[in-house]
C-alpha cells in the first residue's frame, strides 16, 4: 500500500498525493497551498453528523477490511469527506463519510459503497488543533484564500486527512491531532470580493 504518511515536518505542508504545491501562503495561522489531486475511485462508508475519532477508526477498519475482502489495491490512506458547503450550511446539517481510495473491482456491500472522488486543483491547509478547529479553518480559506486567489468552491464535497490517527494517545476530538483540508477550488466567474489587505497590497 502506497502512503501519505507524514512527519511532523510536513503537517504543516498538506498536498495532494504525488502533486506538488504551485503556491502557498499564511493566513490566520494555517499555511495554504494550491495542489492537484487526481481522480480515484473509493470505498465509502457514512459517519454522519458526529464527528468522533471513534467514529472515523470505525468507519476507516470497515472499509480496510472490505477492500482486503474485494481483493483491491489500496492506493491512499483513508480519508474523510464533508458533504455541503460551509459558506451555505450550518454545522448542524454537515454530513460526513469516510474513503478509502482504491484500484481494482471494487462492488458495493452493505453499508459500504462505490464512488468517483473528483480530483482537479484544491486549497489545502492543515490544522494542528484538531477535529474541533475545521470550522475556524474553512472560515478562514473560504473567506480569505478563496477570494485573494479570486477562486470559489468547485464542489460541496471537502477532503481531510487525519494524521496520527494510530496514535494511543490520540483518543478524543479535541487532543492535538492534525488534520489536513482539502478544499476543490476553480476560478470564479462572478465578481469576488477581495481582503482589504490583498486590494492594498
Amino acid at each position: 500500500m502506497s502512503s501519505d504518511e507524514s512527519t511532523p515536518k510536513h503537517l504543516g505542508r498538506a498536498r495532494g498525493r504525488g502533486a506538488p504545491a504551485t503556491a502557498a501562503a499564511t493566513t490566520g495561522g494555517y499555511d495554504v497551498e494550491e495542489t492537484w489531486r487526481q481522480t480515484v475511485r473509493a470505498l465509502v462508508a457514512p459517519l454522519g453528523r458526529a464527528l468522533t475519532l471513534a467514529a472515523l477508526r470505525a468507519a476507516f477498519a470497515r472499509l480496510t477490511e472490505a477492500a482486503e475482502r474485494q481483493r483491491v489495491t489500496i492506493v491512499e490512506e483513508p480519508l474523510f469527506a464533508l458533504r455541503g458547503d460551509p459558506e451555505k450550511d450550518p454545522p448542524q446539517r454537515w454530513d460526513f463519510e469516510a474513503v478509502l481510495p482504491v484500484r481494482g473491482a471494487a462492488r458495493p456491500e452493505g453499508h459500504v459503497t462505490v464512488a468517483r472522488i473528483d480530483g482537479g486543483m484544491h486549497l489545502a491547509a492543515t490544522t494542528p488543533r484538531g477535529l474541533d478547529d475545521l470550522k475556524r479553518l474553512y472560515d478562514h480559506v473560504l473567506g480569505t484564500s478563496f477570494p485573494a486567489k479570486k477562486q470559489q468552491l468547485a464542489r460541496p464535497y471537502i477532503l481531510h486527512r487525519v494524521h496520527r490517527l494510530a496514535d494511543g494517545q490520540a483518543r478524543e476530538p479535541d487532543e492535538a491531532l492534525a488534520v489536513a483540508v482539502y478544499l476543490p477550488a476553480v476560478l470564479s466567474i462572478a465578481p469576488v470580493q477581495v481582503p482589504a489587505d490583498e486590494a492594498e497590497a
